[in-house]
């Protein structure tokens, strides 16, 4: 039999399709199997490659607090991601190339829209954290873009609000000599072509920066443009766009010019501004000039961040105490800003693991000193919904544990009263169910003979409804103002 060549047909294998995992804060945690990552082979399970899936992708899920598991099944085992109270975005790598296979969203269960408003609300004072990884496929779709853009805006319109008119040198060719005449160039250039009367003169000028100003215009054209698209579909992004065409019509006499990194490094070191609203401005810059604002390179791929909700909800009670205190005249401070923070004095030191008790806000008014402490938890919703017996240990424990911390607080402050406050996030139709029946904040107090100590569970949303004021959010509070019935020594 003659020789005939084998003929060896070139190996091609079908592009492996990016998987993309959307995730809710605080649910329920979703199962992987290997064949979502495009695993072959004979052995199809995660015995070969769940310690190469975790081991490369540990830095990403730990940014976001996604807890990682096995979990046996009944008929194989899979891979579970638990999400915690973060949202963001991060990309995911391959267990055996190590490539970017997909990406991995973790949303507010509250939903973008109500979020939104309540960013807008609070001045994007909780603003996303960008992170150092590649840009997560197909995010974009899932992610609006005010969520970067926001703050962006809101960084750029702080420092054009801190850009201050200063001397600068300016130079004209001029028929009325002014400041210092630069007579090498009179000489080669005008009289060398018989323009006798025109004189090159430098001087200084007072005037802004208009090099900066020139990038803050580039950037917010791009910012807008990006916005534009979810303008007729997104209240957020519509108001984000009014809030930009203001700024650049305050920067209608510059045009825009697109930045480069060495000027932005040289601006941060010459320009005589507030330290943080400086560099703030600039990295927002920055963003932008690397194609790490918004989508970045595509539409559809977005940037990597992180936002903790906790910080968020804090910043949002902070924002609705503030302005409950302000319309009676108290006096707010809060441990973030470092003055409602009480030392625990040991015996010996380091021989307790707490050093201090913070009450996230406290209110001086008068005889009475309100506490507020934000837990971005279920809890309430659960405590309305279910009966306290139904509900299991590990609740019950974790709300005994934040109600004793409440009564901690009250010990700190000797005023003839004192109530101490666990506000919970609610869904604004459970609020608004609640706070018509005069149910959003339920009272208790406690039996003391020296002073008056009361202690309430305060249900509020973590969503703006459109053109809800939160001046109704604000009004919830006054029940606290008048001492609880019965109470007292």
């Amino acid at each position: 039999m003659p020789n005939v060549p084998r003929v060896t047909r070139p190996y091609s294998r079908s592009p492996r399709k990016r998987v993309f995992w959307v995730l809710a804060d605080t649910g329920a945690g979703r199962h992987i199997s290997p064949e979502e990552l495009g695993i072959s082979g004979r052995d199809r399970s995660w015995n070969a490659w769940a310690d190469n899936l975790l081991r490369v992708n540990r830095p990403q899920f730990e940014s976001l607090g996604i807890e990682t598991g096995l979990v046996p099944r009944p008929d194989t085992i899979s891979l579970v991601l638990r999400p915690s109270g973060i949202v963001g975005a991060i990309p995911l790598q391959s267990p055996d190339s190590h490539k970017i296979a997909g990406g991995v969203v973790v949303k507010p269960r509250f939903g973008w829209n109500g979020v939104g408003a309540v960013l807008n609300e609070i001045g994007w004072t909780a603003a996303p954290q960008l992170l150092k990884y590649p840009l997560v496929p197909g995010s974009a779709r899932e992610v609006p873009p005010w969520v970067l853009a926001g703050p962006i805006i809101q960084r750029i319109g702080a420092l054009l609000t801190h850009l201050t008119r200063g001397f600068r040198l300016e130079e004209q060719i001029r028929q009325m000599p002014r400041g210092h005449i630069l007579w090498s160039k009179y000489v080669g250039e005008q009289m060398a072509h018989g323009r006798y009367h025109q004189l090159p003169c430098q001087f200084p000028e007072l005037g802004p920066d208009w090099l900066l100003r020139s990038y803050l215009r580039w950037s917010l054209e791009r910012v807008r443009s990006s916005l534009a698209g979810w303008a007729t579909l997104d209240l957020v992004a519509r108001h984000l766009i009014e809030i930009a065409d203001q700024l650049l019509w305050g920067l209608r006499d510059t045009c825009p010019r697109v930045p480069q990194h060495r000027v932005l490094d040289q601006l941060a070191t010459q320009l005589a501004l507030p330290t943080s609203i400086l560099w703030d401005g600039l990295e927002a810059i920055g963003w932008l000039v690397d194609e790490r604002g918004l989508a970045g390179l595509s539409e559809m791929d977005g940037l990597s961040w992180r936002l903790p909700m906790s910080e968020l909800y804090e910043r949002w009670v902070e924002n609705v105490v503030r302005r409950w205190a302000h319309d009676f005249g108290g006096a707010t401070t809060t441990a973030r800003e470092g003055n409602a923070r009480f030392p625990i004095y040991w015996e010996r030191p380091g021989a307790g693991s707490l050093r201090d008790l913070a009450p996230d806000f406290v209110v001086q008014a008068g005889d009475s000193t309100y506490v507020f402490d934000a837990k971005y938890k279920a809890h309430f919703e659960e405590l309305d919904d279910q009966r306290w017996s139904e509900l299991g240990e590990e609740l019950r424990s974790e709300h005994r544990h934040d109600f004793h911390q409440a009564l901690a607080y009250a010990s700190l402050f000797d005023t003839p009263r004192v109530v101490t406050s666990l506000v919970y996030p609610l869904f604004p139709t459970t609020w608004k169910t609640l706070a018509g029946q005069n149910r959003a904040v339920v009272r208790a107090k406690l039996p003391t003979h020296t002073r008056q100590i009361e202690t309430s569970l305060l249900g509020l949303p973590l969503q703006l409804q459109p053109g809800q004021p939160a001046q109704e959010l604000v009004q919830t509070l006054d029940v606290l103002r008048e001492p609880l019935e019965g109470s007292g020594p």
